[in-house]
């Protein structure tokens, strides 16, 4: 009897293994489904810049942005600005990313104003995170940056042209191709958010 028994429980247990096991692969491929179904959304027409810019005038999704402040930003584009590259990626596999960046030159006076609003602004530490040391290729002028979320900020050549660049994402990591959607100058230097960056284990 002991035997039976002994033998109910064993099968019990190797059916209870299997359920577990095929219960495990379907969610790592319903994750792998829904991260490969994700589309990469990519807008670079200026004219739509207000519906990508965080507010109650943005798309749904974008109206916080993980309450990052993009105040940095413009508020609107006007006809003072002569927009020469734009572009804002938004990904949510199933944490909302956004990337993107705004060269905008400017007339000497319009220039001087924006470049003091920038300076004005209480900009934030940020050396540190995400491996950031710095920057050399430009002017920093404004940052807002969160260990966890990421980096909003504004730059410039000093000769009329201004940056505006964003990298929002959590987890310590983006899943983007970040280095593929956006100049590498434009980064802050030492920026790493790839998968498994070394400021992503020290937090983890």
């Amino acid at each position: 009897m002991k035997k039976k028994i002994g033998i109910v429980i064993l099968i019990g247990a190797l059916l209870a293994g299997v359920i577990l096991i095929v219960y495990a692969k379907s969610i790592v491929a319903l994750f792998g489904a829904m991260w490969e179904s994700a589309p990469i959304e990519i807008y670079d027409n200026i004219d739509d810049y207000e519906r990508y810019r965080s507010g109650e005038q943005a798309e749904k999704e974008f109206q916080s942005k993980w309450d990052m402040d993009e105040s940095i930003w413009p508020e609107s584009i006007t006809d003072e600005m002569n927009v020469t590259d734009y572009k804002m990626v938004y990904y949510d596999p199933w944490d909302a990313q956004y990337l993107g960046y705004l060269v905008v030159e400017y007339p000497p006076d319009a220039y001087t104003a924006e470049t003091q609003r920038l300076l004005n602004y209480p900009s934030t530490e940020y050396q540190g995170y995400y491996g950031v040391t710095g920057e050399s290729d430009y002017k920093l002028l404004a940052i807002y940056a969160d260990p966890y979320y990421g980096f909003v900020y504004a730059m410039t050549d000093e000769d009329n042209t201004i940056i505006y660049a964003e990298q929002i994402f959590c987890d310590y990591f983006m899943d983007l191709d970040y280095k593929k959607n956006v100049p590498e100058e434009y980064f802050l230097d030492g920026f790493d958010a790839s998968s498994g960056n070394s400021y992503q284990k020290s937090k983890m």
